[in-house]
């Protein structure tokens, strides 16, 4: 085999190891690059030449081959972390995953070759024969995946469920590529002598679809908390809006009667004015203002769903003599869903409230404040607190309904995974009697 032909083999078999891999490993992430689309291509290229020349390297140069297919691994992780901007335990699991992937195309095409061609001509490295074996099976195993990452597991990846689980779920995928390690490399047989058994091509396979089942669970119970946190929102929504509904149409039916009362009013009026009586027709009007309905359901700001959480905690927040006040500037699109800001906003009062209807020292208060900044959200809701909340080693916040028992709660975990979802940030404040979270979310706009 002349030095070119080998040359071209080499080059063949690690551009097929790694450019598809690649673009999978990109693909569900592809929104979240630190590059553009065509400097990230860019660097695909010069790392596939990078590729090229350790695997040539290490065939023409004479070097240890061992040292060089790590430098490979290492040069193909640096250049993810560094194109990729996620979860790192996103980014891990996706990688570990197509590790484990990989490892099962590489010895189930070498198993293959040697069934085919001989064990003879698959012992020899970088032949055509290699790269065809390897073809064939990148094709039956990577284009089923690549449709499974293009309709579930790149929407499935990006959920954020509350707990954030990606910082461990990691380790899944890890364990199955020790299993592959400790086999390949915890045996006296070299790994080509491994590979080349058909019965390791089996196991592995068998191995990579028990892993590829454990990995379609998860995404499936992450994908219905996610379903289910959304169907909360929107029914906590529903239960708002049914109780707006229900003040507004009191304050139809108050309207109504004092529309029906104003003749009365006004013929009593008239009569006071007619007879000069101008400190009676005083007393009067400010008599009749106070028997006015309430006013409180106009509008606090121009977002729906925001406006009528804020119109429910503050009849919450009144009927339990808790003084309510609103300064919010917020447009109907605001660039966050409704159902996010409901999430959000909700806890936040709802935590507020609880507070205040504990404290016992002067006149408990909530004061909100809401802001459209550019190309963020600002939430700010400061309440009276009696006592500084308490919080766990990892930094989440005691809840307050255990009774004693110091459980974490998830009102505010769940807007700190609100925050992380959208890049923001989430910070809390306790000061002389008052309690402060400021949440800024980066909108879609």
């Amino acid at each position: 085999m002349s030095p070119v032909d080998r040359f071209f083999g080499v080059a063949i078999y690690s551009i097929l190891n790694f450019v598809p891999f690649t673009l999978l490993a990109v693909y569900p992430f592809r929104r979240s690059l630190r590059f553009s689309e065509t400097v990230t291509v860019i660097l695909i290229v010069l790392l596939s030449l990078i590729q090229i020349a350790l695997r040539a390297a290490a065939v023409f140069g004479g070097e240890d081959k061992g040292m060089l297919t790590g430098l490979a691994t290492l040069a193909y992780a640096v250049f993810y972390f560094i194109v990729v901007r996620a979860h790192l335990g996103k980014m891990i699991f996706t990688l570990l995953v197509l590790y484990n992937i990989a490892d099962l195309v590489v010895i189930d095409s070498k198993c293959i070759e040697g069934l085919i061609f001989g064990a003879d001509m698959a012992s020899q490295s970088y032949r055509w024969t290699a790269s065809f074996t390897m073809l064939i099976v990148s094709m039956l195993v990577l284009m089923p995946l690549a449709v499974y990452f293009s309709k579930y597991y790149a929407v499935s990846i990006n959920r954020q469920p509350k707990g954030s689980p990606w910082n461990y779920l990691w380790l899944i995928p890890a364990t199955f590529y020790l299993v592959w390690f400790c086999y390949c490399y915890g045996r006296p047989e070299t790994a080509l002598e491994i590979a080349l058994e058909p019965s390791s091509a089996v196991l592995t396979l068998l191995i990579n679809m028990g892993a590829f089942l454990v990995y379609h669970t998860v995404l499936r119970m992450i994908n219905e908390q996610e379903i289910n946190r959304q169907l909360a929102a929107q029914n906590y929504n529903l239960s708002v809006q049914s109780l707006q509904l229900e003040n507004l149409q009191k304050q139809i039916k108050a309207t109504r009667q004092a529309r029906h009362d104003l003749r009365h009013h006004i013929t009593v009026m008239d009569s006071y004015l007619a007879a000069g009586e101008y400190d009676r027709l005083r007393e009067y009007l400010k008599s009749y203002k106070k028997s006015l309905p309430d006013d409180s359901g106009q509008a606090m700001c121009g977002n729906y769903a925001v406006n009528t959480l804020l119109q429910f905690f503050r009849q919450r927040a009144e009927q339990s003599s808790i003084e309510f006040s609103v300064e919010a500037e917020l447009p109907e699109q605001a660039g966050v869903p409704d159902h996010i800001m409901s999430v959000l906003l909700g806890n936040l009062l709802e935590n507020a409230v609880e507070a205040c209807m504990r404290s016992r020292t002067g006149q408990a208060w909530i004061r909100v404040k809401i802001r459209k900044i550019s190309d963020a959200v600002f939430f700010q809701v400061e309440n009276t607190c009696d006592e500084a909340p308490v919080r766990l080693e990892d930094g989440a916040y005691v809840s307050s309904k255990r009774n004693g028992d110091k459980t974490a709660g998830i009102g505010l975990e769940s807007v700190g995974n609100i925050a992380g979802q959208y890049d923001g940030m989430m910070e809390t404040e306790y000061s002389g009697g008052r309690f402060r979270v400021s949440v800024i979310l980066n909108t879609e706009d």
